[in-house]
């Protein structure tokens, strides 16, 4: 469920009960631009003492930013005793203005917490993580073709192939089916490979009693994937995905953004995966965007069920932003309380 409103987010803030957001991810105006309506000036110290008082005991703070604001900021959290945790580093491939000395083609994202929370071992989709990345791939094929040389290397792919079956204790989202009409003849082990990435057609006799979910990204509490030989490696990373990085490619949302700093909402997926408290329900987390602007941080939040807070006080970007969130598909129960 999520709520939304236009207004300034000290006054959204101060209204909040204390301990009641799991998670703060937002974007504050970095105050370096010139003549834009979104750089409003907004009292640092008080803004981040009162993220302290909302977060739980175990709350992060995921926050974007750059330049001198950004470092202040990170010494504010410091010297309020927050810990700090992680430091993201946003990948856009595009340079945001060709017009610059130095093309910048990435932002920082710092990640504290408030107390003595972990941060989440995430899995992100093999293809996904890889999809920029061609050569990496290619050197993953070579090593898979060497399993056919390799005696050895091949009878431990099969055996982790028949023995080591993905575990589903985990809090998985709900099952991810792709319909395509595009079938074509290929050879029988580029298929078997397909087959663990996409998965199998569905069959004219049904069992349910071995349902593996399935979502875009697994969070994982230990090291359930074990060590083994490197052909064996890379089909784990194939069928239960890789580690997430601290380097997050992610192209902007340019043509059809509606406020100038727009993140990805993928993006914000994953960030916010690396944080959510793994002792709750999805429905029962609460995540609070202060600096809604085209309130992407709520889509993600609303695509990964869970409930969401945020404000914007800008009139026209909150009116597109609500428009937006309106039109989201339904999910499940009701978008809006």
């Amino acid at each position: 469920m999520i709520k939304l409103y236009n207004c300034d987010n000290a006054e959204l803030m101060a209204k909040l009960p204390s301990e009641s957001i799991d998670v703060i991810c937002t974007d504050p105006p970095y105050l370096y631009l010139k003549n834009q309506k979104l750089e409003r000036v907004f009292d640092e110290q008080k803004f981040f003492s009162e993220c302290k008082r909302l977060l739980t005991k175990k709350g992060f703070i995921v926050l974007f930013g750059r330049g001198e604001s950004f470092y202040r900021w990170n010494t504010i959290l410091a010297d309020l005793g927050f810990t700090f945790k992680e430091e993201i580093i946003w990948n856009k491939s595009h340079c945001t203005s060709p017009l610059m000395r130095l093309s910048r083609v990435h932002e920082t994202i710092s990640i504290f917490t408030k107390g003595k929370g972990t941060i989440n071992k995430v899995k992100v989709p093999y293809l996904e993580m890889k999809s920029h990345d061609l050569d990496s791939i290619i050197t993953d094929i070579k090593r898979l073709k060497t399993t056919f040389k390799n005696t050895k290397s091949l009878d431990a792919v099969l055996e982790f192939l028949e023995n080591n079956n993905r575990d589903t204790s985990d809090n998985w989202d709900a099952n991810n089916i792709s319909i395509s009409s595009n079938i074509t003849k290929e050879n029988r082990c580029v298929s078997v490979m397909r087959s663990v990435n996409d998965g199998l057609n569905e069959k004219s006799i049904i069992r349910t009693d071995l349902t593996v979910k399935t979502q875009k990204h697994l969070i994982t509490e230990s090291d359930k994937v074990k060590d083994y030989d490197r052909c064996v490696n890379v089909t784990q990373s194939i069928c239960f995905g890789l580690n997430e990085k601290s380097i997050i490619k992610q192209v902007r949302d340019h043509y059809s953004a509606i406020h100038p700093t727009q993140k990805p909402v993928r993006l914000l997926e994953r960030l916010l995966a690396l944080v959510i408290p793994q002792n709750k329900d999805k429905e029962d987390i609460v995540v609070l965007d202060p600096f809604g602007g085209s309130f992407s941080t709520m889509e993600a939040v609303y695509n990964m069920g869970m409930k969401g807070i945020s404000c914007e006080i800008d009139e026209e970007y909150f009116e597109n932003g609500k428009n937006r969130i309106e039109n989201l598909q339904p999910i499940q129960g009701k978008i809006f309380e």
